[in-house]
């Protein structure tokens, strides 16, 4: 479904996401709009920042796609699954300040100022214990909901990973996926 670095991350949750959406709502449309850039930290997630990794420039990709399909649809929803990059000495002290002013920065520039934003947990694997770092990220991702409005917290637990301890299994993404769909249908519910 997505174009970045499939035979590494494989399978991720939005097709889930899109499922569950479907079988809830067979009524409705749906766009899926892909923007993951796989490894990267939140950093190159600012106007003009370009990541060497993938030779792109994540904010500016993703602000243009989400701008054309707004062109024939409505943006109901923001997925947002990142964190392992940041996860180290130096990037996790500022990453929740990072993740706030990210998701402040879509809300102006997509002209959605309630859009739910969905954050999902990083995988919690007993064969890769956590860092303080990463459970400083974690943190941030799970305090969201408390301190910026119309947002949510997708709970990782119990999923397996694919045999690299970072991504998810096939059927954990999808789980994932569908525990996504219930945290957005939540919030979009209170909209």
């Amino acid at each position: 479904m997505h174009f970045d670095k499939p035979r590494i991350a494989g399978v991720g949750p939005g097709r889930a996401f899109a499922e569950a959406l479907v079988a809830d709502q067979p009524d409705v449309t749906i766009g899926l709009i892909p923007c993951a850039v796989g490894g990267s930290p939140i950093s190159t997630w600012l106007p003009g920042a370009y990541y060497t990794a993938t030779k792109s420039h994540p904010w500016d990709d993703a602000i243009k796609r989400a701008k054309k399909a707004m062109e024939v649809g409505v943006l109901k929803g923001i997925l947002w699954h990142q964190g392992e990059s940041d996860s180290k000495p130096g990037l996790s002290d500022t990453y929740e300040k990072s993740l706030h002013d990210l998701v402040a920065r879509f809300r102006v520039e997509l002209n959605a100022p309630n859009v739910p934003f969905v954050v999902g947990q990083m995988g919690v694997f007993a064969e890769r214990p956590w860092t303080a770092e990463k459970h400083r990220v974690d943190q941030a991702h799970r305090d969201l909901p408390g301190r910026v409005p119309h947002s949510a917290f997708v709970d990782a637990s119990s999923l397996e990973h694919k045999g690299d301890e970072v991504h998810f299994s096939t059927q954990s993404a999808r789980i994932l996926g569908r525990r996504y769909y219930e945290a957005w249908k939540t919030l979009s519910s209170q909209r």
